[in-house]
């Protein structure tokens, strides 16, 4: 029987079993019968055998069921990349009570078996949750803990978790407390990051951006002007004026490049809006860098996993630039166009890219003096990862760049800096 005809014996164009519940207790014995079942299907039409063959534990925390099945599916394109045992957890702090629900369910195509739990737990049974997922992550296999919208830092529920992973997911784009957020995960990784590496889905978005303006200085020549930056300025983008704004991967942009190029905070931001901030630096010869971020309004925003968003993250073969209605989009706070000047022996040269109209490609502008540099159009989402999670499940090492980063944005973000940094 040819796979094709397998994957038809299961339910489904998606091959995903209806969650039903089980009892917390018999979660892995019912998760055993699933799995003898489903190759009983199979001997039965004298196909092969499924393996399950899971590599890694994911646990995702969220707050509203309907999440928890989106991400589930989210989860399910990386099967064959990643066939894992996903526990996805419902916490929703308005459910009252104290009652703790499991369901199971399986992904199965021709070459994996992937298992789907979900844990929907009331408000008063919240502070049980590390005693139930714990010892469903399958033992000596690597385990991730991703983590929607904002942790509660410093909780007992997080510390557990945390403790329990190979890798803290989040994703800085979802916060709402930027300087709060960036000064609680640059604790955490400092405390945690020996055992737990720390990774966000926004730092592996901006990947292009930082790629492009590397190659920006890749010539001997052009080098040089790397010593002479004066100022940089990031747009990124917002929705309508009266919205909340995120500024998050603007200001890790910017500690990117300041903790590569030695800078060092010299000043409080000035005041004014807090769509728009100012920042003086000094670079490792003391001179002055001024660095700008700005809001760019008016820019439609999606959470990249979010139902309605099409794109290659849940549907295989659709443009990951475009909501299901055909309509452009950015995940919130996205990076609109980064803008570098430079002076090297008198003579000031300018570095540039920034996004085009349809959100999905940008070009580049290098004006340096006595060199000629071409423009460059550039598809982002084709230097950049196919998969937003797929990266971070990718390795368990730690991030060094990454956590330079955070550490040197988070100073910039609470306006003073560390001890012997001026």
């Amino acid at each position: 029987m040819s796979d094709s005809a397998v994957r038809d014996t299961y339910d489904s164009h998606a091959q995903v079993s209806e969650l039903r519940p089980v009892g917390l207790d018999a979660v892995d014995r019912e998760l055993d019968n699933l799995w003898r079942d489903a190759n009983a299907r199979v001997a039965a039409t004298a196909a092969h055998a499924i393996a399950r063959n899971s590599v890694l534990t994911l646990v995702i925390f969220t707050h509203q069921r309907a999440d928890a099945e989106q991400l589930l599916r989210a989860v399910h394109s990386l099967t064959t990349q990643h066939p894992s045992r996903a526990i996805a957890v419902s916490a929703d702090p308005q459910q009252q009570g104290d009652a703790i629900q499991s369901y199971i369910g399986t992904y199965v195509d021709s070459a994996c078996y992937g298992e789907d739990i979900l844990i929907e737990a009331q408000s008063g049974a919240v502070k049980h949750l590390p005693s139930v997922v714990l010892p469903l992550i399958v033992p000596g296999l690597p385990s991730f803990l991703w983590w929607t919208g904002e942790p509660p830092w410093g909780s007992e529920l997080l510390e557990s978790l945390v403790d329990g992973s190979d890798r803290l997911i989040v994703d800085t784009s979802e916060m709402t407390h930027i300087e709060r957020s960036f000064a609680a995960l640059d604790d955490l990784q400092r405390r945690k990051g020996a055992r737990c590496a720390i990774s966000d889905t926004s730092w592996a978005a901006q990947g292009p951006w930082r790629e492009i303006v590397a190659q920006f200085f890749d010539a001997p020549d052009v080098r040089a002007y790397l010593a002479g930056v004066e100022q940089l300025t990031i747009e990124y983008a917002a929705g309508d004026e009266d919205a909340p704004t995120n500024n998050s991967q603007a200001y890790l942009f910017a500690g990117w490049l300041a903790s590569r190029l030695g800078w060092r905070i010299q000043q409080a931001p000035s005041t004014g809006l807090p769509s728009s901030r100012q920042h003086i630096l000094r670079d490792s010869a003391g001179r002055l860098v001024t660095v700008e971020i700005t809001a760019t309004y008016g820019v439609p925003q999606r959470t990249w996993w979010s139902p309605e968003v099409g794109g290659e993250t849940l549907n295989a073969g659709e443009r990951a630039d475009l909501d299901q209605e055909g309509r452009p989009w950015v995940r919130t706070g996205a990076l609109m166009s980064v803008y570098i000047a430079s002076r090297l022996e008198g003579q000031r040269a300018t570095f540039t890219i920034a996004r085009e109209r349809d959100l999905a490609n940008a070009t580049t502008a290098c004006q340096v003096p006595g060199i000629s540099i071409p423009s460059q159009r550039v598809h982002l989402h084709s230097v950049g990862p196919q998969h937003p999670l797929a990266e971070q499940l990718q390795t368990l090492g730690r991030d060094a760049i990454y956590e330079e980063a955070l550490s040197v944005a988070t100073q910039l973000l609470n306006a003073s800096p560390r001890r012997g940094s001026a």
